[in-house]
């Protein structure tokens, strides 16, 4: 029986529970961050967040499982960033250009706020099981849909030129992704102002969207 209110919210129990589980679940990103996931132990992670082993347990069956559900946090993190983009709206190649960076700033700040995920999935997200392999690559066939969903619009405006919409949003994809991986994972790009890469990364994907491609 659930010991919610009428209105949905949780009991002071639930609403516990939920905080151990959320506390359990920092702790590990950073025992994850920090050694791998292959070099991880429960035991890192209990002694991070200060409770027994016994008490992960009742929170997750594992290692492999509290590694799964942040990396499904990472990911909802970047679709829902992205999805919640309008490019209908939009009428001219100038008010494009200012709404990408907007975008990719917004984009930029939720990857740095959640640093030690983006680069546990850039680091460690290879080196898991199949089933996480197939959420992985589920993200990404999402995300291709997504954007090659936004680039025929914009073709529709008449804002970009005439292409393979899919292999667009495919090199899209990559060249933010490497970006990504210098700047915020690997911090060889930190002495470039966020404005200034995203900038560029918006100069690069409009220069090349100006002529058609039959």
């Amino acid at each position: 029986m659930s010991t919610s209110d009428s209105d949905g919210k949780l009991s002071k129990r639930e609403q516990r529970r939920e905080d151990r589980r959320d506390e359990i679940k920092q702790a590990a990103i950073k025992v994850f961050s920090e050694h791998g996931y292959h070099a991880a132990k429960v035991s890192q992670i209990v002694k991070e967040v200060g409770v027994a082993q016994g008490t992960f347990y009742l929170y997750f069956e594992g290692k492999e499982q509290i590694f799964g559900e942040i990396l499904e946090d990472f990911l909802e993190l970047v679709v829902s960033t992205i999805a919640a983009w309008e490019p209908s709206d939009l009428d001219t190649r100038e008010a494009l250009g200012s709404d990408l960076k907007r975008v990719g700033l917004l984009l930029t700040d939720v990857l740095m706020e959640n640093r030690e995920m983006t680069g546990i999935f850039f680091r460690e997200s290879q080196a898991v099981n199949q089933e996480l392999q197939t959420l992985i690559r589920e993200f990404y066939e999402t995300l291709l849909a997504m954007l090659t969903s936004f680039n025929r619009i914009l073709h529709e405006r008449g804002l970009i030129a005439k292409m393979n919409f899919r292999v667009l949003s495919s090199m899209t994809i990559g060249m933010v992704e490497r970006v990504i991986k210098e700047y915020v994972v690997h911090g060889q790009l930190e002495d470039v102002p966020a404005e200034e890469v995203v900038d560029n990364l918006v100069v690069y994907y409009l220069s090349g969207t100006t002529r058609d491609i039959e």
